[in-house]
């Protein structure tokens, strides 16, 4: 029976330490998973994220010549459900998603607001109101080196600063309603501003 025993114990010891080597090895390979995983998948969303953006609304500022003064026209689109919308690249270019909905098109209308401050000193002479009612306003649509007019652009307030005094270097505000019904989000507003029948500024945004 002690030889026999000792045969069995001989013959186990290596499938023991088989097993045991099999076992180190797995614990090994699962440890290398468990650390390369959460390496490679914070790459990816930080690969993923960087693609990330909220479109640019502000459609940037001129200095321009009017009467003599220096002014100041910047132009910037407003409307809350472009402010919320996330910019991905995309395999065909930019795409633009809310939460997991993915938008193509501009709003119906676009509101864009013109402001007309002083670029000479904060509290300048104040240009006439006559001057300001000579501004007007021409919108397009850009896509590649091809523009297309706006369906419809009309101003349904244009706030002038009251009183016309130093304690505002503002002059005036203009809100444009822009028709944008079935635009791509890939297409380009271009505004152009004239004055006494010439052309004083343009902005091109691209969201």
């Amino acid at each position: 029976m002690s030889a026999q025993k000792e045969r069995e114990s001989w013959l186990w010891e290596p499938r023991m330490s088989c097993c045991r080597s099999v076992s180190i090895v797995r614990i090994w390979m699962i440890f290398a998973v468990c650390m390369f995983l959460p390496a490679s998948v914070y790459g990816a969303d930080r690969g993923d994220k960087s693609w990330h953006s909220t479109p640019d609304l502000s459609m940037g500022s001129e200095d321009v010549q009017l009467e003599g003064h220096c002014l100041r026209i910047s132009a910037s689109i407003v409307d809350s459900s472009l402010a919320k919308l996330h910019r991905k690249k995309g395999p065909s270019g930019p795409e633009f998603h809310h939460g997991k909905t993915v938008v193509d098109h501009f709003p119906d209308e676009l509101t864009v607001v013109v402001t007309v401050t002083n670029c000479v000193s904060p509290f300048g002479t104040t240009v006439s109101e006559e001057a300001l009612n000579t501004i007007q306003f021409a919108a397009a649509w850009r896509r590649g080196s091809d523009e297309r007019p706006v369906a419809g652009i009309y101003i349904p307030h244009s706030r002038p600063k009251d009183p016309w005094s130093e304690s505002s270097d503002t002059f005036r505000d203009y809100e444009l309603s822009i028709q944008s019904d079935g635009v791509p989000l890939t297409d380009h507003l271009v505004l152009t501003v004239s004055a006494g029948g010439k052309t004083v500024a343009q902005f091109v945004n691209e969201l």
